[in-house]
C-alpha cells in the first residue's frame, strides 16, 4: 500500500497485482478463487447460448413455413440467457436468486417434464439431428459441468453456501434437455432413440 499525502490530506491506494481482481464489497483475490472462476464460467455460457440464438435464427430464416422449431429454440434459449445473467448478479451482489421459470414451466414442472422429455423412449443425441440439436446439447453438458463447479463453490461446508445458484444451474440443464427432446422429436426422421424395455 502506497501513502500519498497532498495539503495535510492523506490517500491510499492499494496496488492491485494483474493475477488479482475484486470479489465483492472491494475485496481482492487471486483470479484462480472458485467464485471467480464460476463466474468466467458463466460469462462463457453466456456467450455460446448467443451463438446458439444465432445458430437458430440462421436455420430458421432457411427454413421452409412448416418450420423446425428453430424460432421456438431461440426464444427458449433468451430466456437461458436472461437466467444465467441473474445467476450472475445475484452471485455478484450477494442477494438470493429465485427460483428459476422457463418456458413458462417453474422449478418443479422444468424437473418432472425433463425426466418425461421423449415419451416412452429415451433420445440419444446423434449427429443426424443436425448442427443446432448438437449445440443445445453441448450447453446443456456445459450446465452440468457449470453444476459441479457450483457444488464445490458454494456446496455444504462452504462460504458462502448458495443452495439457489447449484439448484438454479440443475434445473437449467434440466430445461435445456426438455427442449434439445421437443425440438428433435419435432424432426422424427433424425431422431436416435432407446425403446425402454
Amino acid at each position: 500500500m502506497r501513502i500519498y499525502g497532498r495539503d495535510k490530506k492523506m490517500k491510499a491506494e492499494t496496488t492491485k497485482g494483474e493475477h488479482m481482481t475484486s470479489l465483492s464489497g472491494g475485496r481482492l483475490v487471486s483470479k484462480t478463487h472458485g467464485r471467480i472462476a464460476f463466474r468466467g464460467v458463466i460469462d462463457t455460457l453466456q456467450a455460446e447460448v448467443i451463438e446458439a440464438q444465432v445458430l437458430a435464427s440462421e436455420l430458421g430464416k432457411k427454413a421452409d413455413s412448416t418450420g423446425g422449431g428453430e424460432s421456438l429454440v431461440c426464444g427458449c434459449l433468451g430466456e437461458i440467457l436472461e437466467y444465467l445473467r441473474n445467476i450472475i448478479a445475484a452471485e455478484v451482489k450477494e442477494t438470493p436468486l429465485p427460483p428459476p421459470f422457463l418456458f413458462g414451466m417453474d422449478a418443479e414442472e422444468i424437473h418432472r417434464r425433463s425426466h418425461n422429455a421423449g415419451g416412452k423412449t429415451f433420445l440419444l443425441p446423434a449427429y443426424t439431428q443436425g448442427t443446432l440439436a448438437a449445440r443445445i446439447n453441448t450447453l446443456r453438458a456445459k450446465l452440468r459441468e457449470a453444476e459441479l463447479l457450483a457444488v464445490r463453490v458454494f456446496g455444504p461446508g462452504e462460504d458462502p453456501q448458495r443452495e439457489d445458484i447449484i439448484l438454479a444451474l440443475n434445473r437449467l440443464s434440466s430445461a435445456l434437455w426438455w427442449l434439445f427432446c421437443e425440438y428433435v422429436s419435432g424432426n422424427p426422421a433424425s431422431t436416435t432413440t432407446v425403446t425402454p424395455e
